[in-house]
């Protein structure tokens, strides 16, 4: 994906333009000369990892179209950057400890005392700053690590997660003094201080859109809810946007009711009156709590439509021979493919040749069923469906008579790794494998 150049070429951008500064100015051949320059190049890296994953929970409107990448894949970025900025933002603490070996067979250039007569105006707030960009640079990083490790801890009401989540945007702006205020002056006029600055710039701006506007604020509209229906521990939630919403078959939006987050999630039909169904099982909280006590007549909000996951017959032209693929659900993962059913039903064209893959607990205990069942019948899929109760999937039994040139999954984690697997070892390329990612916490 695009996102992973991005990636790597901003990182070998930044070194390389950390390389050309030490060749245009070298620094002291000595301790601190050295122990500065990595403080620098790994200092520059941190932060900006933080600021791209800053960028992706603000979701603007652009976010997909430029990168090339699915909001969902974005998500998994985002939690890797995360990641990777607070790996180097520790190894930039301890850089110094790191490289005693290297820093002891050097000497510390020592450092001239300079008398100044009494500071006034600028000077003296620009020197007050150094101590407090060094200080609170140290608890900024500690906080920083704290908020870190909550993402393991499930227990967390996603609510009260996302809230505790946005003062990484408050960090960032304590940080930003740190950033600009022990940069060398000279610094600034070499490659590495103008991305240095551009960081700070967009993470700050980003940083106050998330604080004051709120994350995907673009494409968040008001929405009346149409219909409630609380099947089991499956809520079939239809839903009336204020405007209509251009939403392609597979795609997904947020959700929230009064006094709650945004949640994702897939739109599993588009009506002809431009109402959306989504199909929500309760897995967590908000799903639990939440959504199946939504009467008919609330307002909520909705964000979207984000996502790539869509058929690949809607870009197939109608002279192209047909590709045979296979589409694999798991539980509630059906909503999607529900919505690929459906225009696969409507194709004046030939039908796609694909094969649905539904992994349930038990046929009668889905309120979708029948409907998906019709659909598949309707749109000529064959529809496999695989329960729980009487068996498991057998992943390699699917691509023993005949290898799909693609493959679809809506999944968990373990059912999705174990197919892909499966795939691949009967000669798949990984390149012909879409898979939504709904797991982001």
């Amino acid at each position: 994906m695009r996102m992973q150049r991005i990636v790597w070429g901003f990182t070998a951008l930044t070194t390389a333009a950390w390389i050309f500064g030490l060749w245009v100015d070298p620094p002291a051949m000595n301790g601190r000369g050295i122990s500065h320059e990595v403080f620098y190049w790994n200092g520059v890296l941190a932060w900006s990892f933080m600021a791209m994953a800053i960028v992706i929970a603000a979701r603007p409107a652009w976010l997909e179209r430029v990168t090339k990448t699915p909001l969902d894949a974005l998500y998994r970025w985002h939690r890797t950057l995360g990641f990777w900025a607070l790996g180097l933002s520790v190894v930039h603490w301890v850089t110094k400890t790191l490289m005693q070996p290297i820093l002891s067979l050097m000497t510390l250039e020592p450092v001239p005392k300079i008398v100044r007569g009494e500071l006034a105006g600028f000077d003296l707030f620009w020197s007050q700053l150094r101590g407090f960009s060094v200080e609170s640079s140290i608890w900024a990083t500690a906080l920083a690590l704290l908020l870190g490790a909550m993402v393991f801890v499930k227990a967390i009401r996603y609510s009260k997660w996302l809230l505790w989540h946005k003062l990484f945007s408050i960090l960032f702006i304590v940080l930003s003094v740190h950033s600009i205020r022990l940069m060398d002056p000279a610094d600034a006029f070499l490659p590495l201080g103008w991305i240095n600055i551009a960081v700070t710039a967009v993470g700050l701006w980003y940083s106050v859109v998330l604080l004051v506007r709120g994350a995907g604020r673009e494409k968040t509209m008001k929405a009346v809810v149409t219909d409630v229906r609380v099947d089991k521990d499956v809520t079939l939630l239809t839903v009336r946007p204020e405007k209509p919403l251009a939403v392609r078959p597979g795609e997904f939006a947020f959700l929230a009711t009064d006094g709650e987050e945004k949640h994702p999630f897939s739109v599993a039909s588009v009506r002809p009156d431009g109402t959306l169904l989504f199909a929500v099982k309760a897995l967590g909280d908000f799903t639990k709590e939440t959504l199946p006590t939504v009467r008919t007549g609330a307002s909520v909000t909705i964000e979207g439509p984000w996502g790539a996951f869509t058929p690949a017959f809607l870009e197939a032209e109608a002279k192209e021979e047909p590709r045979h693929e296979v589409w694999v659900a798991g539980g509630i993962g059906i909503a999607p493919f529900y919505a690929w059913l459906e225009s696969a039903a409507k194709r004046k064209n030939a039908a796609p040749c694909a094969k649905l893959v539904w992994c349930i607990r038990d046929r009668a205990a889905e309120p979708l069923f029948g409907q998906v069942a019709w659909l598949a019948d309707k749109a000529g899929i064959d529809l496999e469906v695989v329960e729980s109760k009487v068996s498991r999937l057998d992943a390699p039994a699917l691509f023993r008579e005949r290898l799909p040139e693609s493959l679809a999954l809506c999944a968990g984690a373990g059912l999705s790794e174990s197919v892909i697997d499966a795939y691949l070892k009967a000669g798949g390329k990984r390149s012909a494998v879409r898979r939504e990612h709904f797991e982001w916490r």
